[in-house]
Formats: C-alpha cells, sequence, structure tokens
C-alpha cells in the first residue's frame, strides 16, 4: 500500500488546488455549467482568488522556504489584493457599501502584511 509522504500529499493538493484555479478562473462558465450551483461570477473569482492565495503560501511552504508563518503571510497578501481588487471594482460598478468595506478592509491587510513582510527581523517567537 502506497503512503505518501506529507510534502508529497501536500504538493498533490496544491496541483489540485491549481486545476481548481484555472477551472474557476478562466473557465467559470463551463465549469458552472456542470453544477447545481449555476454561474456567479463574483463569487467564482473570489474562489479563484482563495485558490491563488493557497498556493502562493502553500507552495512555499512545501518547498520549505524558511519561514513558514512568512510563506502564509505571502500568500495572505495575495488574497487580501486580490479580494480587495474583486471588491473594489464591484463597487465601482454598484456602489453597494458592503463592497466599498471590504475594498477598503483588504487594503488594510496587504498595507499590514506588506509592513510585516518587509522587516527582516524574526518574530519574537522564533528569535529564542
Amino acid at each position: 500500500m502506497y503512503l505518501p509522504t506529507v510534502r508529497a500529499a501536500a504538493a498533490t493538493w496544491l496541483a489540485g488546488t491549481a486545476v481548481a484555479l484555472v477551472v474557476q478562473g478562466v473557465f467559470p462558465e463551463k465549469f458552472a455549467a456542470t453544477t447545481a450551483w449555476g454561474y456567479n461570477p463574483g463569487w467564482q473569482r473570489e474562489i479563484a482568488i482563495w485558490n491563488l492565495g493557497t498556493l502562493v503560501a502553500g507552495t512555499a511552504i512545501v518547498a520549505g522556504a524558511g519561514d513558514p508563518v512568512r510563506a502564509q503571510l505571502r500568500g495572505l497578501a495575495v488574497l487580501s489584493a486580490l479580494f480587495g481588487a474583486n471588491h473594489a471594482a464591484a463597487a465601482a460598478r454598484s456602489g453597494k457599501p458592503g463592497n466599498i468595506a471590504w475594498a477598503v478592509i483588504n487594503g488594510g491587510g496587504v498595507v499590514s502584511a506588506l509592513g510585516a513582510l518587509a522587516q527582516r527581523k524574526p518574530d519574537c517567537r522564533t528569535a529564542r
């Protein structure tokens, strides 16, 4: 019986996430036609964005690239940037307050993440 390593299982899961990113991000209408949920471009973009953020963080963690917390924060910054852009575009079209609020909130997330990532000093938990 084949038992994958944790790293191999995570890499396989990330490959599936990459496929889902392409399907939801590039072919959302074709995919929607095969489901009971139907087509909803705003939500399908959000799903594609989650997939991309997961890939950014997960790939760095699986590759063993440095601090896993920094890798996760890079993924979260990608999420906030793309969610913010999605909400800003929707707000520009609709003027809906929820889209405006979440565009601003995600912008704050990007600023916070980039500020933390720009620092070269280690987190106090890893400095011991």
